[in-house]
């Protein structure tokens, strides 16, 4: 038998703030007492933010509010200034929504009644800016995979495709990959496809460089080299494959 004093502590775990300033590259939105139906008169407001030059993806996992009446706002922007995306009522579940500023407003509203479980939502996170390549798909919704390629010049190390996964912290199955330049000498390559280019291309590569590249790719696969260009000093300066 649960005191008083036990049960107010275990309902503590459940309390789901009005509004908020969310700093993380991923994470959850509930409305206010989810999953049970949210309170009247509310007037909530989430402020996201992340890094200038980076987006914010959201996808809502359902959603039911009373028609017209109680809704949910999103705004470019500040909740003052910011303009307004689109506006979200009744019991259709949203598609993913992309907002392209790096500051994002939820506001939501509700009036005196018809109150309902309302809302779960969940952004993955932004895998840009991706520097020195770009990131193709837009769509970073669960099951949905995104790839990447670089810029000429660069090499892509990681996996050159990311799937989303299913689970409440909503994450890629493998950590996002990065372009280095090819004037490195050498390095470890582990995506399944990729480009190699002498130090300094496309200028004049340096002298007295020994350089390796180890390119690695799962067990069952094998690796295919095909030289685009080769122009070397006779003899002297030569490529070993082993």
């Amino acid at each position: 038998q649960l005191t008083r004093t036990q049960f107010l502590h275990m309902l503590s775990f459940f309390l789901v703030p009005c509004g908020g300033v969310l700093t993380e590259r991923k994470g959850t939105i509930l409305s206010p007492g989810y999953p049970d139906p949210y309170a009247n008169y509310l007037n909530c407001a989430w402020k996201i933010s992340v890094p200038e030059g980076a987006g914010i993806h959201l996808q809502f996992l359902n959603f039911s509010t009373e028609p017209v009446h109680d809704y949910l706002e999103i705004r470019s922007g500040s909740l003052e200034t910011g303009t307004v995306i689109d506006r979200f009522s009744g019991p259709t579940l949203p598609n993913p929504l992309f907002s392209t500023t790096h500051e994002t407003t939820l506001f939501f509203h509700s009036d005196y009644s018809q109150n309902k479980p309302a809302y779960e939502l969940q952004r993955c996170p932004d895998p840009r800016p991706f520097r020195n390549g770009i990131v193709i798909g837009q769509d970073y919704s669960v099951g949905m995979t995104i790839s990447f390629e670089c810029l000429p010049g660069y090499t892509l190390l990681g996996e050159q495709s990311l799937t989303c996964l299913h689970g409440i912290s909503r994450n890629w199955n493998h950590p996002i990959p990065r372009c280095e330049g090819e004037s490195l000498c050498g390095g470890n390559i582990t995506s399944m496809n990729g480009t190699i280019y002498s130090p300094g291309h496309p200028a004049e590569y340096p002298h007295f460089q020994d350089c390796m590249w180890t390119v690695r790719v799962p067990p069952g696969y094998g690796i295919y080299i095909n030289f685009s260009v080769i122009n070397t000093e006779p003899i002297y300066d030569y490529i070993t494959v082993w």
